[in-house]
């Protein structure tokens, strides 16, 4: 747990710990693992129970509230004094580890939903978010390093604290109170700063004509990064599972095409595209389907949402006016009419094989042949 880190007042090196203090760190190293291991276990519970993840995130973000409080008033270097007397020490220490756990809970928990709505390739962006979330995940389960570093430097507890309040809110505003996906990113992108700047700084200091310039400019800045670069933060919990290319005649009961990944170009009649879609308590934003050739947009189209078995939603468009030369790389991207990126599909057309000659015989196999010529001879 953190501790009071003052040298001497004749300014000499601090002596070496004793054998006390190093069997008192490594049991807070055996504490971290165990932490790690816990927090492994939550993403696991995230992943699979995802129809309580709104009850949850709810207890969560009142947890969340509370935490708040307590980095405000109760924890961190600027909340001690150097005379502390025992009891507030050990509310000090006890609170500084129930916000640990919260933390870890979050961090945890977030992991999972930004990753599955992640779209992980190279010609993506949003998946940067679920590694930044995990990494702050394991960080916060290292009591050491989160005591005496993060807890002990305000601007990085509190941007560890503005990190998660927004995802938290980008995740909790949709699936909770039934906003778009566009909507809770905005709305987060204008609270996280608020509270970043109560959390670090005093009300009179905030409520000042130079704090409120400087929050209202920090807030105007990320609001407008978030609305231009909203492509790049995935729309979590929503998930495309499932997406598929096809072509050809329409199958009876179909609702995803069967999937191809390589096309003739002499076969691209109803060239259509499908894409399955989870999220926990319904769909909460239309999607759009963009059809790219070579990296250039081809088509927006709004699919048709498909009545289908099981959990999710399908949804189908269809590509009807092609480029006079298709051939190449092409991708169907799924995006909600936000703007931001659920999920793509990539596939390709290429030439259809060389036809052989119209006067090319059929070679007659051996064994033909020579019973031919056998029953020849036996005349």
């Amino acid at each position: 747990m953190p501790h009071d880190k003052a040298e001497p007042a004749d300014g000499a090196p601090r002596p070496p710990p004793g054998r006390l203090a190093r069997i008192v760190r490594k049991i807070w190293w055996f504490h971290s693992l165990f932490a790690l291991s816990f927090g492994v276990g939550v993403m696991l519970f995230a992943r699979k129970g995802l129809a309580y993840a709104d009850k949850v995130l709810l207890v969560l973000m009142l947890s969340w509230l509370l935490m708040f409080v307590a980095l405000r008033f109760i924890v961190g270097p600027a909340n001690r004094s150097e005379h502390e007397n025992v009891l507030k020490k050990g509310v000090r220490l006890g609170t500084n580890y129930v916000i640990k756990q919260l933390y870890q809970q979050m961090f945890f928990f977030l992991v999972p939903l930004y990753a599955s709505s992640a779209t992980w390739s190279l010609t993506s962006f949003n998946w940067w978010m679920a590694p930044v979330l995990l990494a702050c995940a394991v960080i916060s389960t290292m009591d050491l390093v989160f005591d005496n570093v993060i807890m002990e430097r305000r601007w990085l507890a509190a941007a560890m604290y503005g990190l998660a309040m927004f995802g938290v809110l980008n995740v909790i505003l949709p699936l909770v109170f039934g906003f778009t996906h566009l909507t809770g990113l905005m709305i987060a992108a204008g609270a996280t700063p608020v509270a970043v700047a109560l959390l670090t700084f005093s009300v009179r200091s905030v409520l000042s004509f130079q704090g409120i310039v400087i929050t209202a400019g920090t807030t105007l800045g990320l609001f407008a990064a978030v609305a231009y670069g909203r492509a790049a933060i995935p729309p979590a919990p929503l998930a495309m599972t499932e997406s598929a290319v096809g072509h050809g005649t329409f199958s009876s009961y179909e609702c995803l095409p069967p999937s191809k990944h390589v096309l003739r170009k002499n076969q691209l009649d109803h060239l259509r595209c499908g894409s399955l879609l989870v999220e926990p308590g319904g769909v909460k934003e239309d999607v759009v389907h963009v059809w790219r050739h070579r990296g250039r947009t081809v088509a927006r189209v709004t699919p048709v949402q498909l009545n289908c078995d099981g959990e999710g939603v399908v949804y189908r468009s269809e590509l009807t006016k092609l480029p006079e030369d298709p051939g190449g790389r092409w991708s169907c991207v799924t995006e909600t009419v936000g703007g931001q990126l659920v999920g793509q599909r990539t596939f390709e057309i290429v030439d259809p094989p060389p036809e052989p000659p119209p006067d090319a015989g059929i070679p007659m196999p051996v064994d033909a042949g020579v019973a031919v010529d056998a029953g020849v001879a036996d005349r």
